[in-house]
Formats: structure tokens, sequence, C-alpha cells
């Protein structure tokens, strides 16, 4: 197969162009009105410079679905986990996508994640 024959000619290692969707994922305890009321607190908050959107998945648990730029996947989503940890909320599951959906890594976090005070 030839570059031009390949159904996914972005190579991981280059940033697709609108950059990379990231969507987090928090348990139970995360409630979708507490954290727009503490992104509504905060405008200056980076979270709002990665144009964030809140949606609830097929089990109830709130996602948060981020737009983050990077020359490549780690230093989008460790900008992402950076920002999102000084909400002060701890996700439970990250997903990493470009934004044509070609790739999608997946990284967990162990443990009992809740809103940090």
């Amino acid at each position: 197969m030839t570059a031009s024959e390949d159904p996914y000619p972005m190579s991981t290692g280059m940033p697709p162009g609108d950059g990379y969707e990231v969507r987090a994922e928090f348990d139970h305890l995360v409630i979708r009105d507490d954290f727009v009321a503490d992104l509504a607190g905060n405008s200056g908050h980076r979270l709002h410079e990665l144009r964030p959107q809140l949606s609830l998945n097929p089990k109830g648990q709130l996602e948060l679905h981020l737009t983050v730029p990077g020359p490549d996947v780690w230093t989008s989503l460790l900008t992402a986990m950076a920002v999102i940890r000084q909400s002060g909320y701890l996700p439970i599951a990250v997903h990493v996508l470009d934004n044509s959906e070609s790739r999608k890594t997946h990284f967990a976090c162990e443990g009992t994640p809740t809103k940090n005070h």
C-alpha cells in the first residue's frame, strides 16, 4: 500500500488541522450543574480556551469534550489532563481522538476519582 492509498493518511505523530478531541469521563459523583457552575464562576479558567462541551453518556456519567491543539497526541493529552486537574476534577477515563475520529487512544485512571476541594 502506498501513502496515497492509505485510508488513514494522518500519521499518529502529525496533528489534525483542528487539533485533537479529548473526551474525559467522570464518575457519578460529578454532576453537570456543579461543573457548569464552577466554569461560570471562573471565566478566566483555561478550560474555556479549549471549547468545552458537556454531555451525559448512556451510563449517566458526565463527559467533558475539549478541542486541544498540540503538535502531537501526547502533548494534547497532557495539556488536557493538566487543565482538567486545575478545575479540581479527576476523570475516570480519557479518550483522545483526532477530529476525523480515525484514531482513538484510551487512558484509564485508577482509584476512586471525585471532585477535589
